[in-house]
């Protein structure tokens, strides 16, 4: 394969990085400011076309969480400072005619894909060289190097891979033995180099400069923040069937790569990242990107709080219960954590264990969420429901044992989502329940699986989207009313609103800082209740070990997915 350009110095040299986003999905990227730091670090002119403001046919993700009282209003022109725009592909083909890139990297999941395509196909008469890398390319690569738009891939991590390629653009030689990347010649013949090494995450600091500053402002509790992401560490140690993050790992050992895809950034280093972060942007609020933050040894933990304590500025992050003590807690309120997302995901303790690889029971997991509300930092609760093999049993045996569990802020609850390079989803496959070449939206679009009756169809999952909040949130005694509330209809509608109002009004209201009022009925499956609560901590088992089997797909079959 022959480039299409002469050799160039660097600040000749034009990169255009496309990220393609889902509407109004806040905060910007991390992996986008990491490549603008090599691409400016090679001396190169770069610039960026992001997608995020331009108006989709679907609500994305953050509106249908206030919809669905999972999150507080907001305004997007008001309090963040957007301007929609409308005109994605015109505007993007503009962008390339007057930017002239020589070369174009478009950092992709799977939910924008398509989008991805679309803008690939707008201008593929102009035969620039462009790479499609990211999470998706890594776990499909071969879905996506067959689309007829898409020339070359990059597999991994990309903050080596895209200089290499980049350079040998740039001097006009031959790129198509880097490693990492995979190339389709003019005769559809493809070319597939093995993955690259593992990188130093401590080596490149994320440069934000080329993103609106419209994008840097989020809600969190009810207020808004000027916000940078930051990452402290890269993988997961955990293996749950849900998430494509152990896929990293799967990939890196089968490959005979490393030992495992999980690395820490050193602490001063991070102390130098957001000394910077601070100088050049001035964040009100840090957003931890890291899979699980806790995830280390405490040591680790009380290590970053002492490097954290003379910045003290606000801070997300999400993790599991089980990797958190009260001594940690206490120590992360002190320097600023603000909120946390821990994930529990259901709350049958069963199907958790044997079908999502979650291994913590009910009992361990409510003393943790104890030493939660005592730590006094607030915190929502993650849950998904459709997953395959569900059944409406199982989704309230989640419900009820939320009820048991005091102190949180607000509940997010997804729809499984069937990403490439996830367990699940191959199991889906594997039963029928999802066809091969599907690829996902995001996750509070309707569901892809098509699962027969006991399990949850898509209508199943919608109705009970739209109101499990509000059953987490009310006794047993109103569940009737609120079951009718999951139907799109004038009624449903009537009763959804008037409990949105009540749970607006006594628990959610505008700010996390504010007392909630929680309402309580010993005859229920609520707090109150020390019987019903017991028995949550010891849940019927649903599934029998015929149906186990079908929920459970090999580990050798689930490495030949990308060989």
């Amino acid at each position: 394969m022959s480039t299409v350009i002469s050799v160039k110095a660097p600040q000749d040299f034009k990169v255009l990085i496309v990220y393609p986003n889902l509407t109004g999905m806040l905060v910007p990227s991390l992996a986008i400011a990491l490549f603008t730091r090599v691409f400016k670090n090679a001396g190169y002119t770069v610039d960026l076309f992001d997608t995020t403001h331009y108006v989709a046919d679907e609500n994305s993700s953050p509106q249908n969480r206030v919809k669905f009282l999972q999150a507080r209003k907001f305004d997007e022109k008001d309090d963040l400072g957007v301007r929609w725009k409308t005109d994605l592909v015109f505007d993007f083909v503009k962008k390339v005619e007057v930017f002239r890139p020589d070369f174009m990297i478009f950092s992709v999941v799977e939910d924008c894909f398509m989008q991805s395509v679309a803008l690939l196909s707008s201008i593929e008469h102009l035969n620039i060289p462009h790479l499609v890398g990211g999470v998706f390319p890594t776990a499909a690569p071969q879905v996506v190097i067959n689309n007829p738009y898409v020339k070359s891939v990059g597999i991994g991590e990309g903050e080596e891979l895209i200089y290499k390629m980049s350079e040998a653009i740039r001097q006009a030689q031959d790129y198509t033995k880097i490693p990492g990347t995979w190339h389709k010649d003019e005769l559809g013949n493809i070319i597939k180099n093995s993955r690259g090494p593992v990188v130093n995450i401590s080596t490149v600091v994320p440069d934000f400069s080329l993103f609106d500053e419209s994008r840097f402002y989020r809600p969190m509790g009810g207020k808004i923040f000027k916000t940078i992401p930051v990452e402290t560490y890269r993988g997961c140690p955990f293996a749950c069937t849900y998430c494509n993050s152990p896929m990293q790992n799967v990939l890196v050992r089968s490959e005979g790569i490393a030992p495992n895809f999980l690395r820490k950034k050193d602490v001063n280093i991070l102390r130098s990242e957001i000394k910077e972060l601070i100088l050049k942007f001035n964040p009100e609020f840090l957003y931890f990107i890291d899979d699980s933050f806790t995830a280390r040894p405490k040591n680790e933990v009380l290590e970053f709080c002492d490097m954290y304590e003379e910045f003290k500025i606000p801070f997300w992050f999400n993790t599991r219960p089980e990797t958190t003590t009260p001594e940690v807690l206490q120590r992360l309120k002190e320097v600023g954590a603000y909120r946390i997302s821990f994930g529990i995901e259901s709350g049958n303790e069963q199907f958790r264990k044997h079908v999502l690889k979650r291994n913590t029971t009910n009992l361990k997991l409510r003393e943790y969420f104890d030493t939660f509300v005592r730590a006094g930092i607030p915190f929502s609760i993650n849950l998904i429901i459709g997953f395959p093999g569900e059944t409406r049993e199982l989704v309230m045996d989640t419900i009820r044992y939320v009820q048991t569990l005091e102190g949180y802020d607000t509940i997010t609850c997804s729809i499984f989502t069937p990403y490439h390079g996830t367990v699940l989803r191959e199991v889906a496959i594997k039963n029928k329940w999802l066809d091969k070449d599907y690829i996902t939206k995001h996750t509070t679009s309707n569901s892809a699986l098509h699962m027969p009756p006991p399990y949850l169809g898509p209508d199943d999952i919608d109705g009970i989207i739209r109101v499990i909040t509000l059953m987490c949130y009310f006794p047993e005694s109103e569940w009737e009313n609120l079951k009718r509330a999951e139907t799109d209809d004038e009624e449903g509608n009537r009763l959804l609103r008037h409990y949105s109002e009540i749970y607006q009004n006594e628990f959610l209201k505008d700010f996390q800082e504010i007392k909630k009022f929680q309402l309580l009925d010993g005859a229920s499956g609520c707090k109150s209740n020390d019987l019903d609560g017991f028995r949550m901590f010891n849940p019927p088992k649903r599934i029998d070990e015929k149906d186990l089997a079908q929920l459970k797909v090999s580990e050798d079959s689930f490495i030949q997915m990308y060989h």
